[in-house]
């Protein structure tokens, strides 16, 4: 129903009233006060990032090299780039979140030009043009400082670094080789970079091997430190609090993408890096689409409202949803699918505990669905099921919101996300009164050595706690 016009898409939430007295019919922005700020944690330090290394050179085998490379620039359109984020894997061993950037580590000391390394991190040279265009860049000592590596040089210089590869059998990257744009004048962006390793590996016949890097770096990210947790924690109280914005202001007549301010709003305010990824508010048989992100429909009375939303904080993603009812209240027909839903993930849950395979919570919410759904009458036969839960129930959490792992059994220090749904789009084959539910329930979910802990349990789950805080009251979610 993208039926609005540019006069009403001028009405976007801001703090003060924006109506003027000759002004166009512009719908006046809501006030509205934001949760309480939380606690911000501080960086990680230089020494999670050596750790990260150390693990990383443990596991090499002998004669191993590994390369990683900086995440590409990306371009809206033309020259307009897009805010900058950096490759993951990149992240985790370094910590810089500069452009332009190459690591080299080796699993032992090597002789290059007479002297010893272990690492070297490689960053462009200061600009005084582009930092006027794009900010601050930073220097080798600041590189040094954040990385906690002690060998800094210029990117250009990797070109002509001679490296001796006769000891050297393979080498492990990264996958962010796609370039989107080659700067000709630019001797040391990323694109010489990488085609400069490419070069010399060719040269002496040693593989550059992406694959079984990326599963190695996987391997080692699946399991998150004490400090990665905190990071993460915040985040995911920041989605929250989004969360429960939205619940204390949503109205019938309000659209999507004023839910999308909220949320977003709610984010920044908060001290989030921005989104995790692009948000859902998905209303009415928008929640058939399970990335749906347009948001530019209107709230009708009676539907419900799919949420999925998460921030980012030092790197780190949320990935929560909630499914609402817009105008406060779940028919007796919703309240029967979330419950079912609900029903599902509190089993998934049970199930996302140490030694359990990582599938084992999405076949048993597999399970729990689709008893509810004969029960209900809304399928009759097992094969039916994947008509009305069409996706998986878990992935990992952490710097990527799909993060990387390697999908072993469940071990402590891993952080999943749990989300079944249920999906009845018009047209399904069952009673039309089931027709236009569409529910999903996520959280994000801490394996530990015993029961499996909600980090996200902040935000209204349950119908009880969802209806008390929608209307006014409030809800301690279990």
């Amino acid at each position: 129903m993208k039926r609005f016009t540019l006069t009403f898409l001028a009405a976007v939430l801001t703090l003060s009233s924006i109506a003027q007295e000759d002004a166009v019919d512009v719908k006046e922005a809501p006030m509205f006060k934001v949760s309480p700020l939380p606690e911000l944690t501080e960086e990680l330090s230089p020494g999670f990032f050596a750790e990260n290394r150390e693990r990383l050179r443990d596991t090499l085998e002998d004669s191993s090299m590994v390369v990683l490379f900086s995440a590409p620039i990306r371009y809206r359109s033309n020259d307009i780039e897009y805010r900058y984020h950096q490759d993951p894997d990149f992240f985790y061993f370094t910590g810089i979140n500069a452009e332009n950037a190459m690591l080299i580590l080796f699993d032992g000391p090597v002789q290059i030009e007479g002297k010893w390394y272990r690492e070297i991190l490689f960053i462009e040279e200061k600009q005084e043009k582009k930092e006027m265009w794009t900010g601050t860049m930073m220097n080798e000592e600041e590189a040094k400082e954040v990385s906690g590596i002690a060998a800094v040089m210029p990117n250009t210089a990797f070109k002509t670094l001679d490296i001796d590869w006769e000891p050297i059998n393979r080498i492990l990257a990264n996958r962010s080789l796609f370039i989107e744009r080659d700067n000709k004048t630019h001797p040391g962006d990323l694109a010489s970079m990488v085609k400069h390793l490419f070069n010399k590996a060719a040269r002496a016949s040693v593989p550059v091997q992406v694959d079984e890097g990326e599963d190695l770096f996987g391997y080692l990210r699946q399991h998150k430190s004490k400090d990665e947790i905190r990071m993460m924690q915040t985040a995911i109280d920041i989605t929250c609090m989004a969360h429960t914005n939205v619940m204390r202001l949503i109205e019938p007549g309000m659209t999507e993408f004023q839910l999308e301010a909220i949320i977003e709003y709610t984010f920044r305010y908060a001290g989030a890096d921005g989104i995790a990824f692009p948000s859902i508010v998905a209303s009415g048989d928008n929640g058939a689409i399970i990335h749906y992100t347009d948001n530019d429909d209107l709230l009708i009375p009676d539907d419900l409202v799919v949420m999925d939303i998460g921030a980012q904080y030092q790197g780190y993603a949320a990935d929560i949803t909630r499914t609402i009812p817009i105008s406060g209240k779940f028919t007796e027909e919703q309240a029967a699918v979330y419950q079912l839903v609900l029903d599902a993930q509190t089993v998934a849950i049970r199930y996302a505990t140490k030694g359990y395979k990582f599938w084992t919570p999405h076949e048993e919410a597999y399970r729990t669905i689709g008893k509810g759904l004969i029960k209900l009458g809304i399928i009759k036969e097992w094969g039916e099921i994947a008509d009305y839960f069409m996706h998986g129930t878990s992935h990992y959490l952490g710097l990527d919101v799909h993060d990387a792992g390697i999908y072993s059994s469940l071990q402590p220090g891993e952080v999943i996300t749990v989300e079944p749904g249920i999906y009845i789009p018009p047209g399904s084959r069952c009673d039309t009164k089931w027709w236009g539910i569409y529910v999903r329930i996520e959280d994000d979910i801490l394996i530990t050595d015993g029961p499996a802990k909600v980090l996200s349990e902040a935000a209204p789950r349950t119908i009880q706690e969802i209806e008390a805080f929608m209307g006014g009251g409030s809800a301690s979610a279990d």
